[in-house]
């Protein structure tokens, strides 16, 4: 397998998707370029819904934005090139101070902390000698699967972890499967589909232990459009404010559950420093 860095040269080397509408021309609609809600992310429905909310709440007289979507299947690390080179307005994201350097934050924590929970999906078959993993120390004796491009990496490292990555979700299981690590951090909502996903192929949860790690999830925002930067920020504070953010979150399938799974954990959750 070839390294990040080459991966990444690799991606961005791909030939750039057809030129997408600008972003607005003066006096006209505003029309925003984003990622295609069903192929970049988790409940992209959801995020292009918080959007539009928060566009509403601060129109003035405005029309209903113009949304064009990038063409789907692009890995993240392009659309994040897209952004920072005019052919995106906007996208979603966790954050990391490499991705605050390349757009505008948009600090307000989309996903409500849900994601900031991490279950440890593992092999059943490790479980009798996994149930004493107790602590830091001994967790890190272990070493922890995750996403080539995935904030999570970062964080494992940064807190003493080693970490195996591929650019390939799918192959995650795989991997965990033949021994190339020994557990992948998994919100609440995602360890209860994949073990139902996987079911049969000898994985399992390890009970009473969580990753509690911060890992906000914002809107960024192309860096010459700080004005949709503070619209979008003013708009989701007035949505917080008079509960139409919450409405729309717990109308999110999924995201309720996991929210109440979140607050209702009672096993032992082992705290990690955030990305400085």
């Amino acid at each position: 397998m070839p390294p990040p860095s080459c991966l990444r040269r690799q991606l961005l080397a791909l030939p750039l998707a057809a030129a997408l509408p600008p972003a607005r021309a003066a006096g006209a609609p505003l029309t925003l370029r984003l990622p295609d809600p069903q192929a970049y992310s988790a409940h992209g429905a959801f995020f292009v819904e918080a959007l539009r909310l928060a566009l509403a709440k601060t129109a003035q007289g405005e029309g209903p934005p113009t949304l064009v979507h990038a063409p789907p299947g692009l890995p993240r690390p392009r659309l994040r090139h897209m952004l920072q080179h005019g052919q995106l307005d906007l996208l979603w994201s966790t954050t990391t101070p490499e991705r605050e350097a390349q757009a505008l934050p948009v600090r307000f924590n989309l996903l409500k902390g849900t994601n900031e929970l991490r279950f440890l999906l593992v092999r059943a078959a490790d479980l009798p000698a996994l149930r004493s993993v107790r602590t830091l120390a001994a967790l890190r004796r272990l070493r922890a699967g995750a996403g080539t491009f995935w904030s999570d990496a970062q964080i494992l490292r940064a807190n003493g972890f080693t970490v195996e990555t591929t650019p390939k979700f799918e192959l995650l299981f795989r991997m965990l499967k033949a021994g190339r690590f020994d557990f992948i951090p998994r919100t609440r909502e995602e360890i209860d589909a994949e073990l139902v996903l996987h079911v049969g192929q000898g994985f399992a949860e390890l009970p009473g232990l969580a990753l509690q790690y911060k890992q906000p999830l914002y809107f960024f925002v192309a860096s010459d459009k700080p004005w949709l930067a503070e619209r979008l920020r003013r708009g989701l504070a007035l949505a917080e404010a008079d509960g139409s953010f919450d409405a729309l979150f717990m109308a999110e399938p999924g995201l309720k559950d996991a929210l109440a799974g979140m607050r209702s954990f009672k096993g032992l959750r082992l705290q990690l420093k955030a990305l400085d």
